[in-house]
């Protein structure tokens, strides 16, 4: 390899990936990569290198002396480029600081969790930060902070790290909703039974599929969605049933147009935490905004409740 291009930047990603999830079975997790494409990545980059990077197989996962050489300088060189970046910045005038969050979707209405408030907590301390927010999966939010590409992921499930610090923040209820034209809709709970959960049309998120169809008796899934603004309208359409963060199906059940169906039977509770890469340069203000979003979620978890409506 005698000149780096963005294909090889984005294969040592990958590698120094594989490398801190101990594995491969545990980077195609946090990659939301196929055990074949991860191997086929790391072949490639093998051959761009020429030289054998890990061994696996029956004997576990483990670095060759080339693969511990070129884990050390891949880390070098993304410290080097970070570096970089924020050199230009100050020499070309551009002082700003740049943090990039990205937060699982349908967050707003999550009290518990607080963000928009500690975004405003954070803006306040960090008038100088410039901050860039969108939305992913889980396993995005997990790769992008691998990759770089984000500074801080706040989401449910993310897939414990070595080297990264995590903060719990606040914990999701989900219930099971069907929509006002479905035929549960009308039914009591004591009137639904086995036969009709198995034989109803179910819609799963695709980045949990197995979790939402065995929490359900190892149901068949007859529609997947990437978001929960999708699940929101499977549910609405009246076919499918699904589930949905108790704070979303809410606003749903108060405009009369959802009904969450036997709560204490078919609920769960989802733990939102937020990561970061502390070995990163700027690891301070990523800290401080992890920190920002810790005290709001503590201030919501010790609030009083507010009064039922009479």
């Amino acid at each position: 390899m005698r000149r780096l291009s963005d294909t090889d930047l984005r294969l040592l990603r990958i590698f120094c990936a594989v490398v801190e999830c101990g594995g491969f079975q545990g980077a195609q997790v946090a990659l939301n990569l196929a055990q074949s494409t991860l191997s086929g990545h790391i072949a490639t980059l093998e051959a761009r290198l020429g030289s054998k990077l890990c061994q696996r197989g029956r004997g576990g996962f483990r670095l060759t002396p080339a693969g511990e050489d070129t884990y050390a300088a891949a880390q070098e060189l993304f410290r080097g480029l970070e570096r970089f970046e924020a050199t230009m910045e100050r020499v070309h005038d551009r002082p700003a600081v740049r943090l990039r969050v990205g937060v699982i979707d349908s967050v707003t209405t999550f009290e518990a969790l607080g963000l928009p408030a500690a975004v405003a907590r954070f803006a306040a301390a960090h008038p100088e930060a410039q901050i860039a927010l969108d939305t992913d999966t889980s396993a995005g939010l997990q790769h992008s902070l691998l990759k770089g590409a984000r500074d801080v992921v706040v989401g449910p499930a993310l897939q414990p790290m070595p080297g990264l610090a995590y903060a719990e923040l606040a914990a999701e209820n989900h219930h099971l909703y069907c929509g006002r034209d479905h035929d549960w809709f009308a039914r009591p709970d004591r009137a639904l039974g086995p036969q009709d959960f198995f034989a109803a049309a179910f819609s799963v998120r695709s980045y949990m599929h197995f979790d939402d169809t065995y929490r359900l008796g190892r149901v068949v899934a007859r529609a997947t969605v990437g978001s929960m603004e999708a699940q929101e309208i499977l549910i609405l359409s009246g076919r499918y049933v699904g589930f949905l963060p108790a704070h979303r199906g809410a606003v749903w059940q108060a405009a009369g147009r959802m009904r969450a169906v036997k709560t204490a039977d078919w609920s769960f509770v989802s733990r939102f935490f937020a990561a970061y890469d502390p070995r990163r340069e700027g690891a301070p203000l990523r800290r401080a905004f992890v920190d920002a979003l810790r005290a709001e979620a503590d201030r919501a978890a010790t609030a009083p409740l507010a009064p039922s409506p009479s």
